[in-house]
């Protein structure tokens, strides 16, 4: 007897639309009529903008493994409302020689008409969906147009209150944006300093996360590059006066939504669809599509200043980049600051005023570079110096032999010590996962059988899943480093042939391949002060780290 797997998928959970018991009924019923066995799959509370779902994603792990032979659904749009995605689902059906049928739309795919119709259908419906996100889209900018705050993170400087309003005889929460004043007198300080004959982004930064200030973000953390930079630029803070007004009309091509009699100096700007959506994140939008308002909410910045650092932020983004700045070291992505354990990325300095005798690279601490030297007082090191430290040191071991074969003994111990209890708790946790997805098939059986109320088996099924989905995600992590660090033990010969290669040939290799041999011996690099800590991937237990010393003529620190 064949058998087909009833599919069903209900977006939200509302009294509108086709519920997933009328969908799993009609489906039933048609799988009754020709005789055929059926196993049930259903997603709650999810779109059909994507296949992402977990009982659609176990659906096609069981066609695959051939447990059915269709896949019957109520509608087209049950299963997908993108073209590429249906498009490419019917094609992976048809290699799997797993049939198709859409109860409502009554597809025959065996003729090239009734393909014709499904994929026409599957356009309608991504258009359907399309035309719902364009209907919300258009309401938010409804909204901005009116100066309403449409959520999200609450900016710095600000708090959010909640006031109901009643349109229509009805009652509705909206949230406004409010001073927060200890922090708008922050924001204040920050459009000062960077105005400052000094002042830069980066010196806002180091400030804002001195001992003298200590100042934190909403989040309780100290302040960044990219966090000051949004700041200085973010139009919510700027008081809409004349002179914001005249500054966006001729320095920018945002459209301007108020008139300029409007632009009073009695509230805040806001800025509005600057984003659109790409894959499962967004894009920034051309400025000529940014939408300019003036909000509900009281500004913070004169318009006169917003504008001048404005300019000067156009200014210092205009500058040419720093002559070397693109040189990079091999080891970059390795070196860890010793002191606060930040990374440490290149920087390039000249070797002097005169520009003939070019640049010198340097590795420095990103926290210390970015927020504060009072974070981290680490020393800068040439890149070229701690280079030639590291690679005068493996070169030294390699002539070692019996260092070698410590190292493989050992190594290969370490493994197979660490390898097994992975093993064991990596079989326990798909076991674990096995025991859920058969529960969680319980229960769709005891849906399709009615032996339980459905809020019941809803409330369990999305228990399940969620643990089903800490589980995956263990199984993952446990997986990901079995494949990382534990894959299998150390080969002699494989070994040899690769030190003796390092070496031979390292100073005759190009940038790229000198990267590619420093990453598969070198683990990490720490930095602290004049002390470097060098981890190597084969090391005997005994004799993890080795300390290096960035002092000419010394061996250790």
């Amino acid at each position: 007897m064949a058998t087909a797997a009833i599919y069903a998928r209900k977006s939200k959970a509302t009294e509108k639309g086709e519920s997933i018991e009328n969908q799993i009924s009609r489906c039933k019923s048609l799988c009754e009529l020709r005789d055929w066995d059926y196993i049930i799959y259903q997603d709650y509370d999810i779109s059909g903008k994507t296949l992402d779902r977990p009982g659609f994603a176990q659906m096609m792990q069981d066609a695959e493994k051939g447990k059915f032979n269709s896949i019957v659904c109520y509608k087209l749009d049950r299963i997908s409302r993108s073209v590429n995605d249906f498009s490419s689902l019917i094609n992976e059906l048809d290699n799997m020689g797993v049939s198709f049928i859409s109860v409502k739309d009554n597809f025959d795919l065996s003729s090239p008409l009734g393909k014709a119709m499904m994929y026409m259908s599957s356009v309608f419906a991504q258009l359907e969906r399309e035309t719902i996100a364009e209907r919300v889209r258009d309401n938010m900018i409804d909204r901005a147009k009116m100066g309403k705050w449409n959520g999200g993170p609450v900016p710095y400087g600000f708090d959010v209150i909640k006031e109901t309003t009643n349109t229509n005889g009805r009652n509705k929460k909206a949230s406004k944006l409010i001073i927060k004043n200890d922090e708008a007198e922050i924001v204040k300080q920050f459009y000062e300093w960077y105005l400052e004959f000094e002042g830069s982004i980066r010196n806002n930064v180091t400030r804002a996360n001195s001992f003298e200030y200590s100042y934190k973000t909403k989040n309780n953390s100290t302040w960044a590059h990219n966090q000051m930079s949004r700041m200085l630029q973010n139009s919510l803070y700027c008081i809409a006066d004349k002179t914001a007004y005249e500054y966006f009309k001729n320095h920018t091509n945002i459209q301007i939504v108020n008139s300029k009699k409007e632009f009073d100096g009695t509230y805040g700007l806001m800025f509005y669809n600057r984003r659109k959506a790409h894959k499962s994140t967004s894009r920034q939008r051309s400025k000529e599509e940014w939408i300019l308002v003036i909000g509900e909410h009281p500004g913070i910045i004169p318009g006169e200043m917003y504008k001048k650092v404005q300019m000067k932020l156009k200014s210092n983004k205009n500058h040419a980049p720093r002559t070397g700045k693109s040189e990079k070291s091999p080891l970059v992505g390795l070196v860890r600051c010793g002191r606060c354990g930040s990374a440490m990325s290149v920087f390039s300095s000249k070797k002097s005023s005169t520009k003939e005798k070019g640049y010198f690279n340097y590795f420095r601490c990103l926290t210390r570079e970015q927020k504060s030297k009072v974070l981290c007082d680490n020393n800068n090191v040439r890149t070229d110096v701690l280079e030639n430290i590291i690679i005068d040191y493996i070169k030294e071991i390699c002539n070692d032999k019996k260092f070698i074969t410590d190292i493989l003994e050992s190594t290969n111990d370490e493994l197979e010590t660490k390898r097994v209890p992975l093993i064991a708790k990596r079989n326990k946790t798909q076991a674990a996962i096995d025991s859920l997805e058969s529960e969680i098939q319980n229960l769709v059986n005891a849906l399709g059988k009615g032996t339980l109320p459905e809020i019941i088996i809803q409330k369990r099924y999305r228990d399940l899943e969620k643990q089903k989905k800490d589980y995956n995600k263990q199984l993952f992590e446990i997986e990901n480093e079995l494949d990382s660090n534990y894959t299998e033990t150390c080969n002699m010969d494989v070994f040899i042939k690769s030190i003796e290669e390092f070496r031979d040939t390292y100073e005759y290799l190009d940038f790229n391949d000198k990267k590619k041999l420093l990453r598969s011996i070198v683990k990490k690099v720490k930095v602290d002060k004049e002390k470097v800590t060098l981890t190597l991937y084969f090391s005997p237990q005994n004799k993890k780290d080795h300390a290096l010393c960035l002092r000419m003529h010394k061996d250790s620190c």
